[in-house]
């Protein structure tokens, strides 16, 4: 009995070991779906030694929103700040009156 049990084990082990080895079960990691279900794309970024940037833009609406954390007072005492946010068409798009 003892013998079944220790070969039931081995045999187990050796199979997770296979799929552990091959990634059988893993689903593959994707960070931006094209045409999925969210119109959102979050960028972070560094602005100064003290300052963390998280940039979210909104594609549906063509805004880009801009917030900085403060890192001086660490995870727990830092601030999340909102430093503005920006209509991309009137930013980028063409002004009136402007013949370029």
């Amino acid at each position: 009995m003892k013998q079944v049990i220790i070969v039931a084990l081995v045999c187990l082990n050796a199979s997770l070991l296979v799929a552990l080895v091959f990634g059988i079960g893993t689903p593959e990691a994707e960070a931006q779906v094209i045409g999925g279900g969210t119109n959102y794309i979050m960028i972070t970024g560094d602005i100064r030694e003290d300052y963390d940037a998280i940039y979210i833009m909104d594609l549906g609406r063509r805004k880009l929103a801009a917030l900085k954390f403060d890192k001086k007072g660490g995870l727990k005492g830092g601030k999340l700040v909102m430093s503005g946010i920006r209509d991309l068409p009137r930013d980028f798009g063409k002004v009136k009156g402007d013949r370029r």
